[in-house]
């Protein structure tokens, strides 16, 4: 049996403690049952606050997979020692979404409206990439032939849903728009305010209000300072990266380049 306590005790998060809580669980089931065993799919930093718990679980291997070599969200899949896996033991797999559109027209967060207004949950679909008339959407495969039978329109935009090959070639591009400029300091109060282009006071609402997100964790506090390699997400606005901090101008200012994804 998996002692969670003893694994979660340094964990002060409440919403930490409760992912860290299923991933366990998911563990416990593979090892009790000696069977294969995923888990939802999972952003980089709640990944990477899972591995060194799992790596103390004796008799059980693991293997985190997301589709494609740079994906995003990925699962972990549990299997026991003595198993070997393979490719037809993956849980996820791709479907492939054709029609009349492209990232001007539809966004991501068309997408994962239109998905997730079907009833299905969140944790079950990882990335969604969007291309010129192409879409692909990873996803558990249950859920991917449940949205290949039920969704036929993104937006107004009708559509056609195929099942691909887990080897099928994807190529992420990310579009973005580079934002130079100067901000008084590095908070995340005044980089978000200058990544989108909003008023500081909006930038300090949006983050108190907990829907800022600091590579990939809530982040409720205004006066947060961010570097180089951040990655911030706004509900609703899409994401920003902090690309480059300089040096100071004679006004005292920092200079810096933003990346805002498109």
């Amino acid at each position: 049996m998996i002692n969670r306590d003893r694994f979660l005790t340094h964990i002060r998060d409440s919403e930490d403690r409760q992912t860290m809580t299923k991933i366990l669980n998911k563990a416990q089931k593979s090892l009790k049952n000696y069977i294969v065993c995923g888990t939802e799919f999972y952003s980089p930093y709640e990944i990477n606050m899972a591995i060194p718990i799992i790596e103390q679980i004796h008799d059980l291997n693991y293997f985190i997979y997301g589709a494609y070599e740079n994906a995003e969200r990925k699962i972990i899949i549990f299997y026991p020692s003595i198993f070997e896996l393979t490719k037809e033991d993956y849980p996820i797999g791709i479907i492939k979404v054709e029609g009349n559109f492209n990232k001007s027209t539809l966004s991501h967060r068309d997408f994962l409206g239109a998905i997730l207004g079907l009833g299905l949950k969140r944790g079950k679909i990882g990335d969604i990439l969007i291309n010129e008339n192409e879409a692909l959407i990873i996803g558990y495969k249950e859920i991917n032939e449940f949205i290949r039978l039920n969704l036929t329109k993104i937006g107004r935009n009708n559509i056609s849903i195929e099942h691909v090959d887990l080897d099928y070639k994807i190529e992420k591009e990310d579009k973005y728009k580079m934002v130079t400029s100067t901000v008084a300091s590095l908070r995340l109060d005044s980089v978000v305010a200058t990544g989108f282009s909003i008023s500081r006071s909006i930038a300090t609402k949006l983050i108190k209000g907990d829907k800022v997100k600091v590579n990939w964790k809530l982040q409720p506090q205004p006066s947060t300072l961010v570097s180089s390699g951040d990655v911030i997400s706004v509900r609703g606005k899409g994401r920003i990266e902090v690309f480059h901090v300089g040096g100071k101008t004679k006004k005292d200012r920092y200079k810096v380049q933003i990346k805002r994804m498109l």
